[in-house]
């Protein structure tokens, strides 16, 4: 199974059990509920950050249209990031 569609399967059971959460009228309940849904998906955010993106992360930020997009050192690290994924040349 491939890494984006597992994470997209997650995703649909985390909203799923939220929907359930919020039915319930118990507020310890809720939270507990709440903060396990909460480390679900601090962990499926991870996942698609290393898994599916990987490397390539670094097109989705956002740009200043006065500045480079990337600082010097953040720059550097796209650049070896994307040798480890095999891209030769920038």
């Amino acid at each position: 199974q491939a890494p984006l569609s597992g994470i997209l399967q997650e995703f649909e059971r985390i909203q799923r059990e939220q929907r359930e959460a919020n039915a319930c009228t118990e507020r310890q309940e809720w939270w507990e509920r709440r903060s396990r849904l909460d480390l679900r998906m601090q962990s499926l955010i991870q996942s698609l950050d290393s898994e599916v993106l990987g490397c390539w992360r670094g097109l989705l930020l956002p740009r200043d249209p006065g500045n480079s997009p990337l600082d010097e050192q953040e720059l550097s690290q796209l650049l070896q990031e994307l040798r480890e994924c095999g891209w030769d040349r920038p």
